[in-house]
């Protein structure tokens, strides 16, 4: 895949979280007229390729990962600090190898806690076509996503309007739903994806 031709939109991810032998990684390209999602396992590489023109509606689905992240993280780090109370209240002090050993196991978890909150909000998002809806693993935060829809919703316009498509784009990727934690995105009239395709968009 030539650089020249795609530009990445999001770094490679893991396709499910339980998944650790054989991960199948998912990342998400901007091609000319179409988004490209690579899955690879290290041996072998899928393509699936989503005209613009074919395109109906973007939808994110609010998830609790990253307040179940938050607990996990929270926890331990909890524990960390937790023991560096109890070792400066006990007697010999702390050596110096101590101090550097708990900085760097607190670190471990504290570092990643606070990560996970700077990203903001966990997501699911959904590609629909006339044809089918598929899940993009890349885009797991709401932030990224819609940064990157805001990229794509100019470049759908105008392949949809060239292509005589009656919807704009600009409707058809602002029809979202967030559901799950904080704040519902206002629902917009959806497409019937049973519907036979307009005219000029490719089945």
């Amino acid at each position: 895949m030539a650089d020249r031709e795609y530009q990445r939109l999001s770094r490679s991810h893991v396709r499910s979280a339980f998944t650790v032998a054989f991960a199948s990684r998912c990342s998400l390209w901007l091609g000319a007229d179409h988004l490209l999602l690579v899955d690879s396992n290290g041996y072998t590489e899928t393509y699936k390729r989503f005209y613009f023109r074919d395109l109906q509606a973007f939808t994110f689905t609010l998830t609790k990962r990253r307040l179940v992240w938050n607990c996990i993280l929270g926890i331990a780090t909890g524990i960390c600090l937790l023991g560096w109370a109890i070792d400066l209240l006990s007697s010999p002090p702390v050596t110096a190898a101590g101090i550097i050993t708990g900085t760097i196991v607190t670190a471990i978890f504290a570092v990643p806690l606070l990560l996970n909150n700077l990203l903001g909000p966990t997501c699911r998002c959904y590609l629909k076509t006339a044809v089918q809806t598929e899940e993009l693993p890349p885009l797991k935060r709401l932030f990224r996503a819609r940064k990157i829809m805001a990229r794509l919703r100019p470049l759908i316009s105008q392949a949809q309007s060239q292509g005589g498509v009656a919807a704009s784009a600009a409707a058809a990727s602002e029809q979202t739903l967030v559901t799950g934690e904080g704040s519902a995105l206002p629902r917009l009239p959806q497409q019937d994806i049973n519907a036979p395709p307009p005219p000029g968009v490719a089945g």
